[in-house]
């Protein structure tokens, strides 16, 4: 997991913000919008990084973000990465601009800074071993690189965080939503062409100032304030088929009210075995519709759900119901030979 999500959070951060350049500037037009959020705040961190440093912080963000990824220096570095992932999202943020795969990631990541077993396959483990094979002459590489036995509650807290976020979304849709949400109008609004910059039309955008009334106040304490989320497929095969999925009010209701379902079912994570297995197949079953039909398709939660399934488990069960299945027809193939 360490590999895999810190590889893809890197280069997902170079394809959105190159060398940084996009986190140095305030837009003018929204300028009173923007304020640090409480992660800047508490850090005393600056806002937004100055225009002289985007280049320095960039090359110094990606060379942790390689020491992470191969092994070097790695709880510091997973730390470090992860602190300024927060702090890049942060100044994001103030524009309105959430960045919702990044939220799931760098929690993972700072979890994997102090959990035990973090630190396996990697470089420096490969040097401690060629340390010890010129010493003693009988470490094995692969040992070396898996590492001993570690205690799992770092696991368990990721699926811990995985379980509350999944809770909490199908929560805010309810909150937020209320009842209404149910009725497949919000997944229509996505799907229909409504959302896309790729269709004809007049998309919406709201905002509203700082200053709104009281009674028009509605999410903790603001007003309609951005809309900025949207349906990013370009292909027009995919368009259409959201578009017909979306045409039938019976079937969009249906999986509004199976995704409300499934997300507020978070928790059956903390059960284990094939409970926990067929809820992290389904979840990455609906980050995958989602991608083919949105372009959102949330790759860091799916590598995160991939990796916390129990392989062992199900290799383990499985090769254990391909025994007991063809255990009698090698019994009987041995019976008709000796008989022969």
């Amino acid at each position: 997991m360490r590999i895999v999500l810190v590889a893809y959070s890197m280069l997902q951060s170079f394809r959105v913000y190159r060398f940084m350049q996009d986190v140095t500037y305030i837009d003018k037009e929204f300028d009173v919008l923007h304020t640090p959020g409480f992660f800047i705040k508490f850090l005393h961190l600056p806002f937004p990084l100055p225009q002289g440093y985007a280049f320095s912080f960039a090359i110094l963000y990606y060379a942790i973000a390689l020491c992470a990824l191969v092994g070097i220096f790695t709880r510091p570095a997973l730390l470090i990465f992860g602190i300024l992932t927060i702090y890049i999202s942060d100044i994001l943020s103030s524009r309105g601009f959430f960045d919702h795969e990044a939220s799931l990631a760098t929690q993972v990541i700072l979890i994997l800074a102090v959990a035990p077993g973090s630190t396996s396959f990697s470089l420096w483990n490969v040097i401690k071993w060629f340390y010890k094979k010129i010493k003693h002459k009988k470490a094995q590489l692969f040992d070396a690189l898996i590492g001993p036995s570690v205690p799992v509650w770092g696991v368990k807290l990721i699926i811990i965080i995985l379980a509350c976020t999944y809770f909490t979304a199908g929560l805010s849709k309810i909150r937020y939503g209320g009842w209404k949400w149910l009725d497949g109008q919000t997944l229509t609004h996505y799907l229909d062409g409504s959302a896309s910059p790729y269709t004809p039309g007049d998309k919406p955008m709201y905002i509203s100032p700082p200053n709104v009334s009281e009674k028009e106040k509605w999410k903790d304490g603001f007003g309609v304030y951005s809309y900025s989320y949207g349906n990013r497929q370009r292909s027009d095969f995919w368009r259409e088929l959201g578009y017909r999925i979306a045409s039938n009010k019976y079937l969009i209701s249906g999986v509004s009210v199976l995704t409300v379902i499934f997300e507020l079912s978070g928790f059956i994570l903390l059960l284990g075995g094939w409970p926990r297995i067929l809820y992290l197949l389904g979840a990455i079953l609906m980050h995958k519709s989602i991608g083919v039909l949105m372009n959102l398709p949330f790759v860091n939660y799916q590598i995160i759900c991939f990796f916390l399934i129990d392989w062992k488990w199900v290799y383990n069960h499985s090769s254990a119901g391909i025994k007991r299945r063809f255990d009698p027809l090698l019994l009987n193939f041995k019976t008709f030979v000796n008989k022969i």
